[in-house]
């Protein structure tokens, strides 16, 4: 029952995460500081019972997210600090970079074989220092393709099997209206990749701050969307750096000439296909007693969809089992919480007929023909 549960626990973490990405982006930054607190105690909660070797770096990414929270927080006093407490400001500032290890690897990666293998040769190429001068590596990668394939995955993945440090950029910490000086986190960004170094980088939306520049971009994007460029230019000139920079998008054909030509690789990331899609399922129900259902039923009733779209197939036929089987269990107590033991049953057919009828494909089929025509006009 411990997969299931640590299941369970990933699956809220992942949820108060992207309710504070989105309240962070809407400006709502105190809102979205209790939910990055929230995320710092359920990964706690999953680093208690993970093994020694894991746990202390999951406590640490903990304790980033629980700064994280309390910096937007306090954005006000922090600004304030940067006339009269230099020192205070320039911690604030790397409280907004999460830094971390990851654990995912290529065979936590359903499908994608293609870009899986492009994405390989393009990641190892540039750390290989015993190779003829006429071959040269990419050291900025886009991902582009439709939301939910897998582009953080895979950037993710990149990162574990060079044993990278990996950077996330978030884009909404970046254009914070607590922190004026944006270009100044940008650099701070790439100045601690460098340090950390071997690292990888990985920009996310790349398209909410690298649209086609026009008279309607405000000064702040202006700024952070030059001082990107300075210094993707200045990673692909630099030959010693062992830094990999990544993009992604999900409109790829909204972003600035300028940004799409710093990229040196474009990676086109597709929805999955049958053996893909079965593949995604047997990944997210592991752990979880599924001998009753037919996943080949399940694989074509899924078409179209991508893996996180599946991805939320299975948590919500997950939930919709956990919360028959365990009615009381949003009055439990913290205190109540840890010692409780959840009662489940092995999943049904009608747990997913439910979670189908709730969750549908976020892209369509015009949508796709869009990501392939840009691809034969810019590569990938």
């Amino acid at each position: 029952m411990g997969d299931l549960r640590e299941q369970i626990l990933r699956q809220e973490l992942q949820k108060e995460i992207e309710k504070a990405r989105k309240l962070e982006k809407l400006g709502k930054h105190d809102e979205a500081g209790k939910h990055y607190m929230k995320a710092s105690a359920i990964y706690r909660r999953i680093a208690y019972n993970a093994p020694r070797a894991r746990s202390e770096e999951m406590f640490d990414i903990a304790s980033q997210y629980e700064n994280l929270g309390t910096t937007i927080r306090k954005g006000g006093e922090i600004e304030k600090a940067r006339e009269f407490a230099p020192d205070v400001y320039e911690k604030a500032i790397n409280s907004l970079i999460i830094t971390q290890k990851p654990e995912t690897g290529w065979d936590d990666i359903g499908g994608l074989k293609e870009a899986k293998r492009v994405i390989k040769e393009a990641i190892i190429l540039p750390f290989i220092h015993d190779k003829p001068p006429f071959i040269h590596s990419p050291r900025t990668i886009l991902l582009y393709g439709p939301p939910g394939t897998g582009k953080t995955l895979l950037a993710k993945a990149s990162s574990s099997t060079l044993n990278a440090t990996f950077f996330e950029a978030r884009i909404s910490a970046l254009l914070s209206k607590y922190f004026g000086e944006s270009g100044k986190l940008v650099s701070a960004l790439f100045d601690k990749a460098r340090k950390e170094q071997p690292s990888l980088v990985f920009i996310d939306e790349l398209d909410s701050i690298a649209v086609a520049r026009s008279g309607s971009m405000n000064e702040a994007t202006r700024r952070v969307l030059g001082e990107f460029l300075t210094q993707i230019e200045g990673f692909n000139t630099k030959k010693g750096e062992k830094v990999l920079i990544m993009g992604a998008t999900n409109k790829p054909w909204d972003l600035d000439d300028a940004i799409v030509s710093r990229f040196q690789r474009k990676i086109y990331v597709p929805l999955p296909d049958e053996k893909a899609r079965k593949g995604i399922f047997r990944i997210h129900l592991e752990g979880a007693d599924a001998s009753g259902i037919d996943l080949n039923e399940l694989v074509k009733k899924t078409e179209g969809f991508s893996g996180r779209d599946i991805a939320s197939v299975c948590q919500e036929a997950i939930n919709s089992m956990v919360r028959e089987q365990n009615p009381d269990l949003e009055e439990l107590t913290s205190r109540q919480v840890e010692k409780y033991t959840l009662k489940y049953r092995a999943l049904k057919p009608g747990d997913f007929e439910g979670a189908l009828e709730k969750i549908r494909p976020a892209v369509s089929p015009q949508g796709i023909k869009k990501y392939e025509e840009w691809g034969k006009e810019f590569g990938g």
